[in-house]
């Protein structure tokens, strides 16, 4: 086999000859792009020459592989999210329902009764039963009678037994306001540990989205730069072989049309020889 010009060489994948200038060696071109490349041809080598044409095809497979990566990465990160968000999926109660379903009769009262020492209306009215009290028995205003005489021993015991009342039934409503506290303390924890594993799904999301994504982004418009380069150059190629086809045209035709006048030549002086024979 003749040695080839210096600026011609062959092509790894179909063994033909072409121009320097119409491809790319292996050591020139992307690791990734090199990678699919030595995977389809294992004796490649950096001092392998691969043509523009087929540098498409493989560049096209790196497109789809960097395409099929990314879904792959982010069906992963979604997969993550929604088990984040089931394994957070805590059931959050009506911490009134609640209460008021298991509440009884009792639970009710005492409620109520709390309800009604604690405001004003039960401090002016006990004022006034204590005023109306001590005024009657230290004027026998009623009818002269005096049934609770200054130390107003019978008032005490009425207040005394009244305070005694009262405390229990006070601890029982403050029991209920702490069950209702603590069902929902519950809820407000449980709530704030799913937005929490939601909020870090999101940011692993976004920072996938940020980083990865992007970089595949900026390899793939790399990559799609290249081909514009490779398709441009193969388009430029063809325009030369246009354009030397039509300039070998040209020249046929030059030689054909000398080629006619050749022979016109040749006919004219053919026939001046037949005349000068018939004289």
């Amino acid at each position: 086999m003749a040695p080839l010009a210096s600026n011609k060489v062959i092509c790894l994948v179909n063994g033909r000859i072409h121009r320097v200038s119409g491809g790319d060696y292996l050591e020139n071109l992307d690791p990734s792009l090199q990678t699919v490349i030595k995977r389809d041809y294992p004796n490649a080598t950096n001092q392998s020459f691969i043509c523009n044409e087929h540098q498409v095809k493989f560049r096209l497979e790196v497109l789809d592989t960097l395409f099929h990566l990314d879904l792959q990465k982010n069906f992963t990160v979604n997969d993550r999210l929604n088990e984040e968000l089931e394994k957070a999926n805590f059931e959050i109660s009506d911490v009134e329902e609640q209460l008021e379903a298991q509440e009884t009769w009792g639970e009710r009262a005492a409620d109520k009764v709390t309800e009604f020492v604690g405001s004003w209306s039960f401090i002016l009215i006990y004022t006034g039963i204590l005023v109306v009290w001590m005024f009657l028995n230290v004027t026998g205003a009623f009818f002269g009678l005096e049934w609770d005489k200054y130390p107003f021993i019978l008032l005490n015991l009425f207040l005394s037994v009244t305070a005694a009342m009262q405390a229990p039934l006070i601890m029982m409503s403050q029991n209920r306001a702490a069950d209702h506290d603590r069902l929902t303390a519950k809820n407000d924890f449980q709530t704030n540990i799913k937005s929490e594993k939601g909020v870090a799904a999101l940011h692993e999301k976004l920072d996938h989205l940020m980083m990865d994504d992007q970089t595949s982004n900026m390899q793939i418009q790399k990559i799609q730069t290249e081909m514009l380069g490779d398709i441009q150059i193969l388009l430029n190629e063809v325009y030369q072989q246009n354009q030397d086809i039509r300039d070998r045209l040209d020249d046929v035709e030059d030689q054909l049309d000398d080629f006619e006048e050749t022979l016109d030549n040749i006919e004219e002086n053919t026939d001046d020889e037949d005349v000068e024979n018939s004289k």
